[in-house]
């Protein structure tokens, strides 16, 4: 029912579950390490990781599965992490596919989210004609509330004669930018979703691979972001309208679609769009 603290670092060697936590109040004031085991953390009134600190899942053993991070918040609690989440699979000791990256996940019940970098990364593969491990999923959702990227979001699969697949990044509710952010989840596959709004004056760039880029809702409606820039993807998809500086495509092999108006306020180039079919349904 109180404050559960961690003032120096946290190492667990175990399989499994092996970082286990429900209570009120979680502050973790230095760095966690587990070798392939889940962080399971469970609160009903904050999360808190400091600046600077980390939590950390890497898969130690041949091709092992980086552990899952799942946070949970019930109630109105709120999650801050100013410091970074970190999942690696195992790279492969013998001739095999690496080992996949630990999902990375984050709820509340109409709590506030703040989010630092986030990095789930497949395992190297060994021997040819394998494959580099997955990457896991990254999903932020509150219910109905905030969530706040401070840090880029990073799900890439791991190197390999194919590379493994990218990790889906979901931001399900409302998405606010509190600094310039890349979404990355690699040359492969890895949907990148804002389900809801997504608004803030700074930068964001995105990688999508192989996998599609959604915006579910308005974007820049009440603060146009900054220059958006898209490297690569299938299908972008904008159902609502879309306000920035500026948005640069520079390459895609499906269709770029937008069903609301467009609007965007640099000088020079400030829509430049760059792949196989552009379908605008409304004003630019």
């Amino acid at each position: 029912t109180g404050i559960t603290t961690f003032s120096g670092n946290v190492t667990t060697t175990a399989a499994g579950t092996n970082l286990d936590l429900t209570t009120a109040t979680i502050n973790i004031d230095a760095s966690v390490v587990t070798n392939g085991g889940v962080v399971d953390l469970n609160a009903t009134t904050l999360v808190d990781l400091a600046t600077g600190q980390s939590i950390t899942t890497t898969g130690d053993a041949n091709a092992e599965a980086g552990g899952a991070i799942d946070i949970d918040v019930s109630g109105t609690g709120t999650v801050n992490l100013a410091g970074s989440l970190v999942t690696t699979g195992g790279a492969a000791t013998t001739a095999g596919d690496g080992g996949a990256g630990g999902a990375v996940t984050i709820d509340t019940a109409n709590g506030v989210i703040a989010v630092g970098a986030i990095t789930t990364t497949g395992g190297a593969d060994n021997g040819a004609g394998n494959t580099g491990g997955a990457a896991g999923a990254i999903t932020l959702n509150t219910g109905n509330n905030v969530i706040t990227l401070n840090g880029n979001l990073t799900a890439v699969g791991g190197a390999g004669d194919t590379q493994g697949g990218g990790g889906n990044v979901t931001v399900s509710d409302a998405a606010s930018l509190g600094a310039g952010i890349a979404i990355d989840t690699g040359a492969t596959a890895g949907t990148i979703t804002f389900s809801s709004t997504l608004n803030g004056t700074q930068t964001l760039a995105l990688t999508a691979g192989t996998g599609n880029i959604d915006f579910d809702s308005t974007v820049g409606n009440t603060a146009a972001l900054g220059a958006v820039t898209i490297a690569s993807a299938v299908n972008v998809t904008a159902d609502n309208t879309f306000a920035a500086a500026s948005l640069t495509q520079t390459a895609g092999t499906g269709t770029t679609t937008f069903s609301g108006n467009v609007t965007t306020t640099a000088a020079g180039t400030n829509l430049n769009l760059t792949t196989a079919t552009i379908d605008i349904d409304a004003s630019v």
